[in-house]
């Protein structure tokens, strides 16, 4: 086996070893010390909405594309141009694909998080009715299933029950509401 096939061979295990870490122990952290130089893994990931073209996981597929495409190149008798162009064009090929499809994969979570700014004008039922301080619970149908909220009803009224009320404004976490 010649140096570049070993090459090859070493970025398709490191790419193939970060893959595997970051599917399988995405918080895994590795610390790596060289001299004076220190380097951490985890200060390359952070917590996000969306994914990021430079995150492991993409680099680590485009490591791995790259060692098996000029793994391959070489193989079939291609000069060194062809290998590295053969690498380059699939690792960018496939990592792309691996980032677009991640992030199709992100935009279609859902937010658990409404803002209870945007409840004003809907509809609500009384779960629990008005107490002695005045406050009661309504239930509201949201983008992120049926949500529970502490009220108070706009001139006083006593709520009861299973009463439909009109959702007026929210200030402090707290609705105003109308029967």
């Amino acid at each position: 086996m010649e140096g570049l096939q070993i090459l090859y061979i070493i970025f398709a295990a490191i790419g193939f070893i970060f893959l595997g870490i970051s599917f399988f122990g995405g918080d895994a952290e590795v610390d790596i010390d060289i001299g004076d130089a220190d380097f951490d893994i985890s200060n390359a990931e952070v917590d996000a909405d969306s994914p990021h073209v430079f995150s492991i996981r993409t680099l680590a597929v485009f490591l791995l594309t790259f060692g098996v495409a000029g793994f391959v190149a070489h193989s079939n008798g291609y000069e060194v141009a062809g290998q590295l162009i053969a690498g380059f064009i699939s690792s960018f090929g496939v990592a792309g694909l691996v980032f677009l499809i991640m992030k199709g994969m992100y935009s279609m979570q859902g937010s658990a998080q409404v803002d209870s700014k945007k409840l004003v004008g809907q509809k609500a039922i009384v779960t629990i009715p008005t107490t002695k301080s005045g406050v009661a619970q309504v239930k509201v149908s949201t983008a992120g299933g049926i949500k529970e909220y502490i009220c108070r009803e706009k001139n006083g009224k006593k709520l009861k029950q299973n009463d439909s009320v009109n959702i007026l404004e929210s200030a402090a976490g707290v609705l105003t509401v109308e029967k």
